[in-house]
């Protein structure tokens, strides 16, 4: 049988990012802004693919005025759970709102609120109207086009980094469906996320871990695996849609199979805006969980929630069913402050980095860290390129990467695919018991020894099995060295 094997070498930049959601567009714009020469690398469309694209556009940050600032900073700290690296922390709660005021320059359609302190007003949130991520991404792969010279390839799935001596020399990947070398000075990982891991999730198909697993491939340690958010506010019949939480001071509220509002109890002080990791769990405990909006305003929900409306006018007889799915890795890559590895010229930002959130991440953070983060990294890789000599890509590195790659057959992953997605909602997901863990680490062992036997029609589909089963592996291990319950990290035993 015939081996996948590495056909074509492109020429070299000076820095390349991995990712087309909005940390590697911010990357990449910082990167091209400091004057590197830049190319963006996207598995699907950037701008048009990856979690940026669903998330509900949301940017809640620190606002510049002393006291505000410093009650944020008491919320992002106790949602940690005392596992943050403090000194990133401090870094995101000081320098955010910086950031998103650099950010308006882009011409981006966000609308700005603010809160008083003293006789000024001091912005704290950021959203589009309505809150669709992908408003936003679109606007800034618009702007990529338009407004740089950076490169943009789609449809490439990067499979492993590059490194010689120390130092990363670029990547592997698939273009055009052969094994293709991207030689870089300076590469940006911001390819984070592995909602796949599990069977009900709120990612996008494509996010499978891959920035995880390539990080550890190459010597890199992961931190805070064990814990992973999961959304509770999710439609998930007749339609999918996400739920915006304020939806609740509206006029919604959730009920059980028997029409009880069970979230109204002493139990729960907030109701049904309590932290994410409580409302999970409370859903996870009911057999059935079911949106009812006959209270809630009309007007507020046609104005900021326009996909629910239109659901519930297409599904008027339909109760509209809820479950909590896979959303958000606190964990991933340590990150500094910098944006640096351990690994000279890789910089990394965005969801495949662990660190700042800790136990449990505080609602709407996530794609301010893109912001502040994604133009660190990018900006960083520019400055480490400039100093750098280009020089040709180790045959030794590319051999050692590809090591492992199997050889080209007919063999269909789907079945295995669907297994461990299985297996990990079933033992590792909202709730986790040491027994149930056990059990699935027995599964997933035999889930990779069918693996490495198999002989691949499709070379991406085994990169991506193989970097979802490296996840699975990790988060399940992670969670079991942690006998304690902590944030998202529940063990009911």
């Amino acid at each position: 049988m015939e081996k996948h094997g590495v056909r074509n070498c492109r020429p070299p930049v000076s820095v390349l990012v991995i990712g087309g959601g909005l940390s590697g567009m911010y990357a990449a714009i910082a990167a091209w802004r400091a004057g590197a020469d830049t190319l963006l690398l996207s598995k699907g469309r950037a701008g048009g693919s990856g979690n940026s694209v669903v998330a509900m556009s949301v940017h809640r940050f620190a606002p510049g005025a002393p006291g505000l600032r410093e009650e944020y900073r008491a919320r992002f700290q106790a949602s940690a759970g005392g596992v943050q690296d403090p000194d990133t922390a401090s870094f995101f709660v000081d320098n955010a709102a910086g950031a998103m005021e650099a950010l308006r320059e882009y011409g981006l359609p966000l609308h700005y609120r603010t809160l008083p302190e003293g006789e000024g007003e001091f912005p704290y949130l950021a959203c589009c109207a309505p809150k669709r991520g992908q408003i936003l991404t679109q606007a800034l792969r618009a702007y990529i086009d338009h407004q740089t010279a950076i490169r943009v390839e789609d449809g490439v799935t990067v499979c492993d980094l590059l490194v010689e001596d120390g130092r990363v020399q670029g990547v592997v990947a698939l273009q055009g469906g052969e094994q293709t070398v991207y030689p870089a000075k300076s590469v940006v990982l911001a390819c984070g996320g592995a909602g796949n891991i599990y069977a009900a999730t709120s990612n996008t198909s494509d996010v499978t871990g891959d920035g995880y697993c390539m990080a550890a491939r190459c010597g890199l340690s992961l931190r805070d695996m064990e814990f992973i958010q999961f959304y509770p506010y999710r439609i998930c019949s007749p339609r999918r849609a996400d739920i915006f939480p304020d939806i609740f001071e509206h006029g919604a509220v959730f009920r059980n199979r028997a029409g009880q509002r069970f979230m109204d109890c002493a139990r729960y002080p907030k109701k049904e805006l309590e932290n994410r990791d409580v409302v999970a769990r409370a859903i996870y405990g009911q057999e059935g969980v079911y949106l009812d909006l006959a209270d809630c305003d009309g007007a507020y929900l046609e104005r900021e929630c326009p996909n629910i409306a239109r659901i519930r006018r297409e599904y008027p007889a339909e109760r509209l069913l809820v479950r909590p799915v896979a959303h958000f890795f606190m964990g991933g890559v340590p990150l500094r402050r910098d944006c640096v590895t351990d690994i000279a010229g890789l910089y990394v930002c965005g969801e495949v980095t662990g660190g700042l959130h800790g136990a449990n991440r505080l609602a709407g953070s996530a794609l301010t860290e893109t912001v502040l983060f994604g133009h660190i990294a990018g900006h960083g890789a520019a400055g480490d390129a400039a100093e750098r000599e280009a020089s040709a890509v180790s045959p030794a590195a590319v051999a050692r990467a590809t090591a492992g790659y199997p050889e080209a057959g007919e063999d269909d992953l789907a079945a295995l695919k669907r297994r461990l997605r299985d297996v990990m909602w079933r033992q590792v997901s909202v709730v986790r018991t040491q027994n149930g863990m056990e059990e699935a680490l027995r599964e997933l062992a035999g889930i990779r020894a069918e693996f490495e036997g198999c002989r691949p029609a499709d070379l991406k589909a085994w990169v991506e099995l193989r970097n979802l089963l490296f996840t699975a592996e990790s988060v399940t291990r992670a969670a079991l060295r942690r006998p304690e319950s902590l944030g998202a990290h529940f063990r009911v035993d």
